[in-house]
C-alpha cells in the first residue's frame, strides 16, 4: 500500500496563493520606497552652481552699494535734523524765560490797574499765560500797547516768537522722527541683503575677509601735498573690514572711506557718492593723478586712485579696505574720474 500525501491538493493551493501574495507585497514595497526616493530627488531644490551664484552677486553688489548710500543720507539728514533740534528748543528756552519775566510784568500792570480800577477784559488775558489768547487779543492789544509803552509791545513780540519757535520745534520733532523711522527701515533692508550677499559668496565658492589679518600700510607712491595725505590715511586703513554707513576708525564704507581720507588732507567731502561726484572736477582717465577719485556702477561705488592703474577702496560687506586693479571687473564699471 503506497504511502499517501500529506499535501493535500487544498494545502497545495493555499500555499501557493501564500507566496504569490508574498511577492506581490514584496514588489509593491519596492515600488512605493523607488517612488519616494524618487519623489525625494525631485523635490530637493537643486543647488546653484558658483558661475550663478557670481553672476547674482555681481548684479546685487551694485545694488546694494546704492542701498548703503540711500542709507547714508537718511542718516546725515537724521543728523543734522537732531542737530537743528538742538538748536531750536535751546532758542525756545531762551524765549521762553524772556516771556516769563514779560508776562511778570503785564501781570503786576493788571494787578496795579485792579487796585485803581482801571483793569480790563483784554490786559486780563495778557496775564492768563496764555500765548494763544494774546495773540487773539491783538486789536485790543495794540490800542493798549499805545496807552502803556514799550512793555507791551516787547510781551507781545515775545509771544509771537515764542510761539513761532514752538511751531519750528514740533515740525523739527515730526522731521527726525520720520527720518529715524526710515533709516530703520533701510537698515532691516540692507541687513537682509548682505545677508543674501554672503549666502551668494559661500555658493560661489568665496573666501570673505576678516579683519583680523594685518592693519594699516604706508603710501610710498609719488603724490605729493593734500593728495598725499589723503593717500596716507587711506593706506593706514588698508585690512579694516567694510561696515556699511561706516566713517571709521574701526570700520568703512566706500564713501567714508573717501570722504575721511581727504578730511585728513584738510579737504570736505560730501557724504554720499553721488554728491562726492559732483563736487570733484572731472578728469579723463589719461589724465587721472594719484588721490583722484573713481566712480563705478552708476555712482554706487567710489575708491581713491593710487596710480594709473590701481585704487584702494572698501570693497563690499565680508571684505576689508584693499588695493584693487582696475583692469577687468572694474574697468566695465567706471562712470568717472574726480578731482577733489
Amino acid at each position: 500500500m503506497a504511502p499517501s500525501n500529506p499535501m493535500t491538493p487544498t494545502r497545495a493551493t493555499g500555499r501557493s496563493r501564500f507566496r504569490r501574495s508574498l511577492r506581490i507585497c514584496a514588489a509593491a514595497s519596492l515600488a512605493v520606497t523607488v517612488s519616494l526616493t524618487t519623489a525625494g530627488i525631485a523635490d530637493a531644490a537643486p543647488k546653484p552652481s558658483a558661475a550663478a551664484a557670481k553672476k547674482k552677486l555681481a548684479t546685487l553688489s551694485p545694488q546694494l552699494d546704492k542701498k548703503v548710500d540711500q542709507y547714508n543720507k537718511t542718516k546725515t539728514e537724521l543728523d543734522a535734523a537732531k542737530k537743528r533740534l538742538k538748536v531750536l528748543q535751546a532758542q525756545k528756552k531762551s524765549e521762553q524765560a524772556t516771556y516769563d519775566q514779560l508776562h511778570a510784568r503785564v501781570v503786576q500792570l493788571v494787578a496795579n490797574e485792579y487796585k485803581t480800577g482801571q483793569s480790563d477784559p483784554a490786559t486780563a488775558v495778557l496775564a492768563s499765560h496764555n500765548p494763544d489768547q494774546a495773540l487773539d487779543q491783538m486789536s485790543t492789544f495794540m490800542h493798549l500797547a499805545s496807552n502803556r509803552g514799550q512793555e507791551l509791545t516787547a510781551f507781545l513780540a515775545s509771544t509771537q516768537r515764542l510761539q513761532r519757535d514752538l511751531a519750528a520745534v514740533q515740525s523739527t520733532v515730526q522731521d527726525v522722527s520720520q527720518k529715524a523711522a526710515s533709516l530703520k527701515s533701510q537698515k532691516a533692508s540692507l541687513e537682509k541683503q548682505i545677508a543674501e550677499q554672503r549666502k551668494l559668496e559661500r555658493e560661489a565658492g568665496e573666501k570673505t575677509s576678516s579683519s583680523g589679518g594685518k592693519i594699516g600700510g604706508t603710501y610710498n607712491g609719488p603724490a605729493s601735498g593734500s593728495a598725499r595725505a589723503a593717500l596716507s590715511y587711506a593706506y593706514a586703513q588698508l585690512g579694516k573690514p567694510y561696515v556699511y554707513g561706516g566713517t571709521g576708525p574701526n570700520g568703512y564704507d566706500c564713501s567714508g572711506l573717501t570722504m575721511m581720507s581727504w578730511r585728513a588732507a584738510g579737504v570736505s567731502l560730501p557724504r554720499v557718492v553721488p554728491d562726492q561726484y559732483n563736487a570733484t572736477r572731472r578728469v579723463a582717465q589719461s589724465d587721472v593723478q594719484p588721490g583722484d577719485l573713481v566712480f563705478f556702477s552708476g555712482l554706487g561705488h567710489v575708491g581713491m586712485m593710487v596710480d594709473s592703474g590701481h585704487f584702494i577702496h572698501a570693497p563690499r560687506t565680508g571684505e576689508n579696505v584693499m588695493v584693487s586693479p582696475i583692469a577687468g571687473y572694474w574697468q566695465g564699471q567706471i562712470v568717472g574720474f574726480g578731482r577733489p
